[in-house]
C-alpha cells in the first residue's frame, strides 16, 4: 500500500507539472503565432498543436524507453478520443460562436487527421504487417501522411489567406508580443515538460502493474486525460476569442500530430510496436476514428443552426467515448488476464 501511495503522489506531482507546463506551452505558442503573423488555422495546427501535444511526445518517448508499448499507443488514441469529446463539449457551451461551414483547408485537415488514424487502426489489426528491420513499414506512412498533409493545408490555406480581406492588420502587426520572450517562455515551459513527462510515464506504468490495469487502459484513461488538458485549456481559449477556426486547428492537428509521434515511438522501440499493441488498442482506434468523423459532423449541425439535434449529437459522442472507455478496459484485463 505505501509502495502504491508513493507512486500515486508522484504521478499527481508530476501530472500537475505536465498540466502547468502544457499550458504554458499553450500560452507561449498564442504569443508566437502573434509574432509571426500566421492565419488562425496554420497556428492552430502547427504552432499550438506541437505545443500542447509535447506531453504526449515527452510520456510516449519515455513509455517506449521504459519498454510500455501498451502505454504509449493508449495515450495517443485515448488522447483523440478525448480530443473530440472536448471539442463538442465545449462548442456546446458557446453557443454564439459563428460557426461557419468547412473550408477546404480545414477539410484537409480533418482528413488527414482521420487517413492517418486509419493507418495506425489497421497496423493494430494487421498486428504491423512489412515490417523493414526493427521499424514498422507503416510508420513510413505514417510519416511521409503528415508531412504531405500538413503541406496540402498549409497550400489549401496560403489561398484562404488571398480571399480574406485585409482588416486591421496594421495595428495587430503595432500590438503583437516579443517573440524574443515568447521564445523563453516556451523553452522555460518545455523544460518542465522534459523533466516531468518522463516521471509521468513511469508512475503510470507502476500503478498499472500494482493495481492489475491493463498499461492500454492507464494510457486511454489516466495518461490521456492528462496530457490533454493544455488542448482543453486551449480550444477553451479559442472558443471564448469567438475563433473556431484555432480551436478547429488545435483539435485535429493535434489529432494529427499524436499520430506523428506513435511513429516516432517506433522509431526509437526496439522492435516494430505494432506488433505488441494488443485488441485494446484496436477498440481505441476504432473509437478514436468513429468520434473523430464525427466531430465534423458535429461542426456542419452548428453551422446549419440546428442548435438541438448538434447538442444531441454532442451527449452521443460523450456516451460513446464512455462505452469505449469501458470496452478498452474490459478487453485489456482479458489480454492481460
Amino acid at each position: 500500500m505505501t509502495q502504491a501511495l508513493g507512486w500515486a503522489g508522484l504521478f499527481l506531482l508530476s501530472a500537475a507539472v505536465v498540466v502547468r507546463s502544457g499550458l504554458s506551452l499553450s500560452k507561449a505558442g498564442d504569443h508566437l503565432a502573434e509574432a509571426t503573423g500566421l492565419g488562425r488555422l496554420w497556428v492552430g495546427t502547427i504552432l499550438l498543436a506541437i505545443a500542447t501535444s509535447l506531453p504526449e511526445l515527452v510520456t510516449n518517448l519515455s513509455a517506449v524507453r521504459l519498454d510500455a508499448p501498451a502505454l504509449a499507443g493508449g495515450n495517443i488514441l485515448g488522447a483523440n478520443m478525448l480530443n473530440i469529446v472536448v471539442l463538442v463539449v465545449l462548442v456546446s457551451l458557446f453557443p454564439k460562436v459563428a460557426i461557419r461551414p468547412a473550408t477546404r483547408d480545414q477539410r484537409l485537415l480533418v482528413a488527414t487527421a482521420l487517413a492517418l488514424t486509419v493507418v495506425v487502426t489497421v497496423l493494430v489489426g494487421l498486428e504491423g504487417p512489412g515490417n523493414l528491420g526493427p521499424v514498422s513499414l507503416g510508420t513510413i506512412l505514417l510519416l511521409g501522411g503528415y508531412v504531405l498533409g500538413m503541406m496540402a493545408v498549409y497550400r489549401a490555406r496560403a489561398v484562404e489567406v488571398q480571399l480574406e480581406p485585409d482588416h486591421g492588420r496594421a495595428s495587430s502587426d503595432a500590438s503583437r508580443p516579443s517573440a524574443r520572450r515568447a521564445w523563453v517562455m516556451f523553452g522555460l515551459a518545455a523544460g518542465g515538460v522534459l523533466v516531468a513527462a518522463p516521471l509521468l510515464a513511469a508512475s503510470a506504468d507502476r500503478l498499472a502493474e500494482i493495481f492489475g490495469i491493463s498499461g492500454s487502459f492507464m494510457g486511454v484513461l489516466a495518461v490521456a486525460v492528462v496530457t490533454t488538458m493544455p488542448e482543453t485549456s486551449v480550444t477553451w481559449g479559442a472558443l471564448r476569442l469567438g475563433s473556431k477556426e484555432m480551436a478547429l486547428g488545435n483539435v485535429y492537428g493535434s489529432c494529427a500530430f499524436n499520430v506523428l509521434v506513435l511513429g516516432l515511438s517506433d522509431l526509437l522501440y526496439a522492435k516494430p510496436i505494432f506488433t505488441v499493441l494488443d485488441r485494446s488498442h484496436l477498440v481505441a482506434g476504432l473509437g478514436a476514428l468513429a468520434l473523430m468523423a464525427l466531430g465534423p459532423l458535429f461542426l456542419v449541425l452548428r453551422a446549419r443552426g440546428k442548435l438541438g439535434l448538434s447538442r444531441w449529437l454532442a451527449l452521443g459522442i460523450v456516451a460513446g467515448w464512455m462505452g469505449a472507455m469501458y470496452f478498452v478496459l474490459t478487453v485489456g484485463r482479458g489480454v492481460s488476464g
